[in-house]
């Protein structure tokens, strides 16, 4: 499984070498760069972002005003030039703190221990839905509660504020007001991945895959340039041929 990051620093040339350095370590995948925390939220607020690498210093919004302004948190690498925020960075739970210029070994040995926390995090998460056998999900929709097993569920379709839940055996999608990012956070990550800005679908219901185009029944879904790499990886690792 990638860890999707975000690289935010307003220095064009600081950008450019966290951002190198994001895509040559295999299992981290580059969402956006950028050097406008304001610019960075609003990607996270349809996006799913494990990690972001952070400057503290920044004309807009600070590293840690940013931080502040986010409800759920991810992972956070901080990359600055100063080495007097480490004691207010621990109110944040910072994965590491990285002094610039940052040779690679470090950014690597960095990158390594947010791994750790995220698959630590993650099988956590795992364990936990198993301990509590959830194998449903309730969504209100037409006034409504409506109960979904989650290993019938066909992919969902992102519409603005709006998701189409699309169902095996049901005569037409479930409709809800949420944001596809939160629906997916929802969702066992094992079993269904995002492959376009508007799509996420369940692997195990795929009939085939021809090109960018996923088929699933009588319905064609098409993967998305910058979810490409995650999921060809993920069908390699499958042994989908």
């Amino acid at each position: 499984m990638n860890i999707r990051c975000l690289a935010i620093d307003d220095e064009p040339l600081a950008l450019g070498l966290v951002s190198d350095y994001i895509n040559q370590i295999p299992f981290l995948e580059l969402v956006g760069s950028y050097t406008s925390a304001m610019d960075a939220l609003q990607v996270m607020q349809s996006e799913k972002i494990d990690l972001i690498f952070l400057d503290i210093r920044m004309p807009d919004l600070s590293g840690f005003q940013f931080l502040e302004t986010l409800v759920e948190k991810p992972l956070v690498i901080l990359t600055t030039a100063y080495n007097q925020y480490g004691p207010e960075s621990y109110q944040f739970e910072i994965a590491d703190y990285l002094l610039k210029p940052i040779p690679f070994e470090k950014f690597l040995k960095a990158s390594n221990k947010a791994k750790d926390i995220f698959e630590t995090k993650s099988q956590k998460q795992a364990d936990r839905l198993m301990q509590e056998g959830l194998d449903y999900i309730f969504v209100n929709s037409e006034y409504k509660l409506i109960k979904i097993k989650i290993k019938d569920i066909l992919f969902i379709e992102g519409l603005k504020d709006y998701i189409k839940i699309h169902v095996e055996g049901a005569e037409r999608p479930i409709l809800t007001i949420m944001r596809i990012k939160t629906f997916e956070e929802k969702l066992p990550s094992a079993d269904f991945v995002r492959v376009h800005r508007s799509f996420l679908v369940n692997i195990h219901k795929i009939d085939s895959i021809q090109r960018s185009m996923i088929t699933m029944g009588k319905h064609e879904i098409p993967v998305g340039l910058s979810y490409a790499d995650q999921f060809f990886k993920l069908v390699d690792d499958k042994n989908w041929k």
